[in-house]
């Protein structure tokens, strides 16, 4: 199925709905609550944040960054005045280097009224290589310094070429509250922050719901219409759809495929529904006892039934995954789904001396071929997903255990002991894919150079969750970090993608839609699949019900 293809069927499926769900036009009025379903972030504190899509929905309400991604997945302002670009002279090559100037716009503040200053650009910077707990700290590492030659102007000076600085400082931290601050006092801020998004925190009552007030209006921008927005915690999607169904909530965000059949149609829901930036994936622990293995990996690739679980579990509305980058001007435009050949995988794990037990189960020098499947709670997609997985696995001689845990367990940090960047695992099922507002650069380098390998000797920084290294890796993206041209990066990293799939790390189970409900009372949202659901939540308002 091609990206026209999926396109059309989303198109459809939307058009199809739309005149159950249809309401009058009204003007915009103020007032109101508005409940979105979530699960509880980790930290609000962005600098620590390991990017799970909990975390972004709240940060996103709370703090700003330079420069935002508009639906079309292109660079606009934020606090930014404009995007700096070569055209306007805001970027430019200088000793080998490069230098980008932002121009902060006018009145800005934080949201304990204090002025937000280009000195607060300078001290998210200082602060991110300074953290020892920050969640990463790449292209962030490029920068010699940050020049403020007056409070709304500063010059970030890179030692090299990068073209993926539009993609840092996506959200500024207060230079007052944090300079110098004792680690109970950055832990508090995680608890408490002060922000410079539309929002600021009211209260957060741990395993309940975090709320959120309009912040002071800042220069130029009108407050949100709503009074509060409240993140209400639930267990599970099902907890999630069930308090959609009653009104109980306004807004339920990243559901998954199989949603779309049981809510389209239903009176007073309405669903918004895109390809987005992600792809429901397995990933192998390349440095497991039994998947550090390549002819194992391997197997279990050739042995998973995509094409299946696309067909049975999702009824056609997603296609086979491709890689780990879906959407956008980097996704390779040539990838086509890993093949699939159970009577391969069984002549692999034959070739590398894994013989069938009695039981079918396969074993070599005492080591019974088991693994453990991991994914998060309260997802009953998942957990379909998982069963089909085991089966299809257990036909060439592999036994699965499906051992999930909460989403707090497996995303969280280094320190917090998380599963994924522990590295105790065997075989992970999430989703992967360019986090909102980040760059193919930045995402990649992450996500799979060998400094990006969570350990203690670098303060668990890096999302190369695999801990797969690379050497040829390594000097692509090395390659792709200097080249400002968009068609020569993209063509470096397919060919990182397809080392990725040569390497057999992780398998490509389908690309996800973006599918965020709403009670049909919420207006003024516009769908992006490049930001959390709450990029714009400073636009909604609620209508009168019917």
């Amino acid at each position: 199925m091609t990206r026209i293809a999926l396109a059309l069927i989303i198109s459809a499926l939307v058009a199809c709905a739309a005149p159950a769900q249809a309401v009058p036009s009204l003007a915009a009025v103020r007032g109101g609550t508005i409940v979105l379903t979530a699960q509880e972030p980790l930290t609000l504190d962005p600098v620590r944040s390991t990017g799970s899509a909990a975390d972004a929905q709240a940060q996103r309400l709370l703090f700003g960054g330079l420069l935002q991604l508009d639906p079309d997945g292109r660079w606009v302002p934020w606090l930014a005045e404009r995007v700096p670009t070569l055209e306007n002279g805001d970027v430019w090559l200088e000793a080998g280097g490069q230098r980008v100037r932002y121009r902060l716009r006018s009145g800005l503040a934080w949201s304990d009224g204090v002025a937000l200053t280009s000195a607060d650009i300078r001290f998210t910077w200082e602060r991110i290589l300074a953290d020892p707990r920050a969640s990463g700290r790449e292209g962030y590492d490029q920068i010699d310094g940050v020049e403020t030659p007056d409070d709304r102007t500063a010059v970030v000076r890179y030692r090299v070429p990068y073209p993926a600085f539009a993609s840092r400082f996506g959200a500024l931290v207060p230079r007052h509250v944090l300079n110098g601050a004792s680690e109970a006092v950055l832990a508090a801020f995680g608890r408490s922050p002060i922000g410079s998004g539309p929002f600021r925190l009211v209260e957060w009552r741990s395993g309940d719901q975090l709320i959120v007030a309009p912040a002071p209006t800042r220069s130029g921008e009108p407050a949100p219409y709503v009074d509060r927005i409240v993140l209400r915690f639930v267990a599970s999607l099902e907890a999630a759809k069930a308090q959609l169904r009653a009104g109980e909530a306004h807004v339920a965000a990243s559901l998954g495929e199989s949603d779309i059949e049981e809510l389209e149609g239903v009176p007073g829901i309405v669903l918004d529904l895109r390809p987005s930036t992600l792809v429901e994936s397995l990933s192998f622990n390349v440095a497991g006892p039994i998947t550090a293995e390549f002819a194992v990996r391997r197997a279990l690739t050739l042995a998973t039934p995509r094409d299946a679980i696309v067909s049975q579990l999702l009824k056609g509305r997603a296609r086979p995954g491709t890689s780990e980058l879906p959407l956008g001007w980097a996704a390779p435009r040539d990838a086509r789904p890993q093949p699939a050949d159970a009577e391969q995988a069984r002549g692999m794990l034959d070739a590398a001396g894994w013989r069938q037990g009695p039981d079918g189960i396969r074993s070599r020098s005492g080591t019974r071929l088991r693994l453990v499947l991991t994914s998060t709670t309260g997802n009953r997609l998942r957990e379909q997903v998982e069963q089909v997985i085991a089966d299809a696995w257990r036909t060439i001689g592999v036994e699965t255990e499906i051992r999930n845990v909460p989403s707090a367990t497996l995303t969280g940090g280094f320190a917090a002991n998380g599963i994924r960047k522990r590295g105790t695992f065997d075989v992970v099922l999430a989703q992967l894919g360019i986090a909102p507002g980040d760059d193919p650069q930045s995402y990649l380098s992450s996500r799979h150079r060998c400094d990006a390998i969570p350990r203690a000797e670098n303060g668990g920084a890096g999302s190369n969750w695999e801990r797969w290294c690379d050497t040829e890796t390594d000097i692509l993206l090395g390659r792709a970090a200097v080249t400002l041209g968009e068609a020569e990066r993209a063509a470096l990293y397919a060919r990182v993608l397809s080392r990725m799939d040569e390497a057999a790390i992780a398998v490509w189970l389908y690309d996800r839609t973006r599918i965020d409900a709403f009670r049909s009372e919420v207006r003024g949202h516009v769908g992006n699949a490049w930001v959390p659901v709450t990029a714009d939540a400073e636009r909604w308002w609620l209508a009168p019900r019917p």
